[in-house]
């Protein structure tokens, strides 16, 4: 027999399990409202991209290679939102958004490259 305890633990646990999805749901939202901070190469501007060295063009590249890892693991609905897109292509969209929006930050760059991409669709 199940105790009034036993089931009151349990719904706890669930409320408890529920809140936190909640609190998690919350924070993966669009790719457009930025309710996050971002680490890294994220702040940096696109003018700094558009000065590169190569070695400072390899760690932003690898800032934003981690970014759209990170955002194929926890949002993206396929395995690779920027599927099919060469490393040329990718730094060709970058010097081009970065020309357009010099002010704009990396981090809004690849949101704006992730946006571009969902609405193409796979391949």
């Amino acid at each position: 027999m199940i105790s009034r305890r036993h089931v009151s633990d349990g719904l706890d646990a669930m409320r408890s399990r529920l809140l936190r999805l909640v609190f998690l749901a919350g924070l993966i939202g669009p790719a457009q409202a930025q309710t996050y901070v971002s680490v890294g190469y994220g702040g940096v501007a696109c003018t700094s991209w558009t000065t590169k060295k190569p070695i400072e063009g390899r760690a932003y590249e690898a800032w934003i290679f981690g970014f759209i890892s990170s955002y194929n693991a926890y949002v993206y609905k396929g395995p690779n939102v920027i599927e099919g897109v060469t490393i040329e292509e990718l730094r060709a969209w970058f010097d081009t958004y970065c020309k357009k929006s010099p002010d704009s930050k990396l981090d809004s760059a690849v949101r704006a490259l992730i946006d571009e991409q969902v609405q193409k669709g796979p391949g």
